[in-house]
C-alpha cells in the first residue's frame, strides 16, 4: 500500500564530512545518506526517503535542505 507520507515535503539537514556531505532527515527516523556535492544532496535525500518510506523517489514531495554550520544553519531551500 502506497503511504501518503512520501508526498509530504522533508527537511533535510546536511553537514560537512571530510569531502562529503553527510545527510539526515529528522522526521524519519534512521534515514541517512550522503553525497560528494551540494548539489546532488536533494537527490541522495529522495533516494534515501523513498527507500525508507517504499516509495517511488517521485513521489517524494519537496525537500527543504538545510545546511548545519558552527554557528547554526542555513536553508538552502
Amino acid at each position: 500500500m502506497k503511504s501518503d507520507a512520501g508526498t509530504l515535503g522533508h527537511r533535510v539537514d546536511v553537514v560537512r564530512s571530510g569531502e562529503w556531505w553527510a545527510i539526515t532527515v529528522p522526521s524519519l527516523r534512521g534515514v541517512f545518506s550522503q553525497a560528494r556535492h551540494l548539489d546532488e544532496v536533494p537527490a541522495a535525500a529522495r533516494e534515501a526517503i523513498a527507500m525508507m518510506l517504499d516509495v517511488d523517489p517521485a513521489d517524494v514531495g519537496p525537500i527543504d535542505v538545510l545546511m548545519q554550520e558552527q554557528g547554526g544553519s542555513e536553508s538552502l531551500a
